[in-house]
């Protein structure tokens, strides 16, 4: 490093003498506590762990969820009674496992008196010189998170703040200029914080780990369960939201300046509650006082239209709307809207509280309820014949349905199909008829033709309907009995005749076929 004779370098200077003898587990600060009189886990206890206890409770799947591999997870939890490993001192868990088979004689008795020492003595990390042991212990008053947002973050944010983290750690946030190496033994930040961001990754003030919202882990911060509320709810996929909401829709996120942001309004202490209105209405408020959400999401008239943030309730369909809402079309939830289950009561896709009603697969087209894509044919039954025949072009949905102006027309939503027979099916004065299940008197079938008219069966799916003969005798009645048909002087290029002998329509006799009209 440089010289630099200037009195924040003679500080530093001063620093990194002391940290010569320094513990790797310390910081940087001004302040110099004694020793403690226990023993410390990087000097006494570690090596007793590794030697007697890594074979079970190593970094990978470690017995009773508990590892010995750190100081943080020595002083963890542990599996199933949920107590931290050190606590409390008379009766601590790392203790009583010792006291009993298979634990019992493990240990020399010196081994577990430095252990039952290390235990009463407040399990501290190491031999305080610099920074007071409790220094990375999270159940501290001093914890150097707690320290720094007592400080507003400034020492970890502030390069000319006076004790600034970065004049002896690597991996902090804002880098002090001119710091070209740092002290000896002092460890990088990035060591425990190896998220991606570092330690202004989300989940190193709000969750735990690769988890970014509240509570902290409950080990080590217990107090955070009461606040934590329904985060996880929101957050995580659930009834909720199939893929979870954005933080961004209760909070105002950070943007990539996060550092600056922080000593400002996102590190205030404060719980900023401002709401995405395109997704929760712009109406939404939130009462701090009761932890009451007065928002769309809850509020379409459900059961539960106010929930409190603490309340410990389970959250249905019906809760916020009711499955299906009142007046709501009666069919299944799947025929018109793509994230649901048959029954209204799980999801499956994305379009879950989005700030709008979507249908189907949200495309506004007849085929997001209806059929497939743009196309708003169904595929069930006779459907598909209609939309592509073989013989004709295509049927027109209104030849045989009322077509609404708009999706809330009074007839469409009401849960009947409606068959009202129009155009093409009542050509030649026919009087068509559906009884629910065929067809009869259909111009299209042959209805007012000499032949008696065909009646298709609806749910027939083997196309017979559909044949030459079906709708009028080949050759028709009162027709010439030549059954070459594609002379120029009958319809010409408008069949084709197979080698078999078998008529059927080209491409363009199909534009004439089944028009309503005889053409002679």
């Amino acid at each position: 490093m440089p010289r630099n004779d200037s009195p924040r370098a003679n500080r530093r200077a001063s620093l990194v003498r002391a940290l010569l003898c320094a513990s790797p587990f310390m910081g940087c600060s001004a302040d110099r506590p004694p020793p403690p009189a226990s023993p410390a886990f990087d000097t006494d206890v570690a090596p007793i762990l590794q030697a007697h206890c890594v074979s079970c409770h190593g970094a990978t799947s470690p017995a009773a969820g508990w590892s010995v591999t750190s100081f943080l997870s020595t002083i963890a939890c542990v599996e199933p009674s949920g107590a931290p490993a050190t606590l409390p001192p008379s009766t601590a868990p790392i203790l009583a496992a010792l006291a009993t088979p298979p634990h019992e004689g493990l240990l020399a008795p010196s081994d577990l008196s430095t252990l039952a020492a290390w235990v009463s003595g407040g399990a501290p990390a190491f031999m305080g010189t610099v920074h007071a042991p409790g220094i990375v212990d999270p159940r501290s008053s001093a914890f150097h998170g707690t320290l720094l947002r007592g400080q507003r973050w400034s020492q970890m944010l502030d390069p000319a703040d006076p004790n600034a983290c970065g004049e002896c750690h690597a991996g902090t946030p804002a880098s002090v200029p001119g710091v070209l190496s740092f002290a000896p033994g002092a460890t990088a930040c990035t060591t425990c914080h190896s998220e991606p961001g570092g330690p202004l990754a989300c989940s190193t003030c709000h969750g735990s780990g690769t988890r970014i919202y509240p509570p902290r882990d409950l080990c080590f911060f217990p107090g955070d369960a009461p606040t934590a509320g329904a985060h996880a709810a929101h957050v995580e996929p659930s009834i909720a939201s199939a893929t979870g909401l954005a933080c961004s829709t209760c909070h105002p996120v950070p943007s990539a300046n996060a550092a600056s942001e922080m000593i400002g309004l996102h590190g205030d202490g404060h719980v900023e509650v401002i709401f995405d209105t395109t997704k929760i209405g712009p109406e939404a408020s939130y009462d701090s006082a009761t932890g009451g959400c007065a928002v769309t999401c809850h509020d379409l008239g459900g059961q539960t239209p106010r929930p409190t943030w603490n309340e410990t309730i389970a959250i249905t369909c019906n809760s916020c709307h009711l499955s299906p809402p009142a007046g709501h079309y009666p069919g299944s939830c799947t025929n018109c809207h793509a994230d649901a289950n048959a029954a209204g009561t799980a999801l499956t896709g994305s379009l879950h509280l989005n700030g709008a009603v979507v249908l189907g697969n949200g495309s506004g087209l007849c085929g997001a309820c209806h059929g497939t894509g743009a196309s708003p044919w169904p595929t069930t039954a006779a459907h598909p014949g209609h939309e592509n025949p073989t013989i004709a072009l295509p049927m027109p949905c209104s030849s045989c349905h009322p077509v609404p102006s708009s999706i809330t027309d009074p007839t469409h939503l009401d849960g009947i199909v409606e068959v009202t027979f129009t155009g093409l099916a009542v050509a030649r004065g026919a009087s068509p008829v559906w009884n629910g299940t065929s067809c009869t008197s259909v111009a299209c079938h042959g209805a007012n033709l000499a032949d008696p008219a065909g009646v298709p069966v609806w749910a027939d799916p083997s196309g017979a309907a559909a044949a030459c003969g079906a709708c009028h005798g080949i050759p028709p009645a009162q027709h010439t009995t030549s059954m070459a048909c594609n002379l120029s002087v009958c319809h010409g290029s408008e069949v084709a005749i197979s080698a078999q002998g078998v008529p059927s329509m080209s491409a363009s006799g199909e534009t004439l076929h089944i028009d309503g009209i005889i053409e002679p």
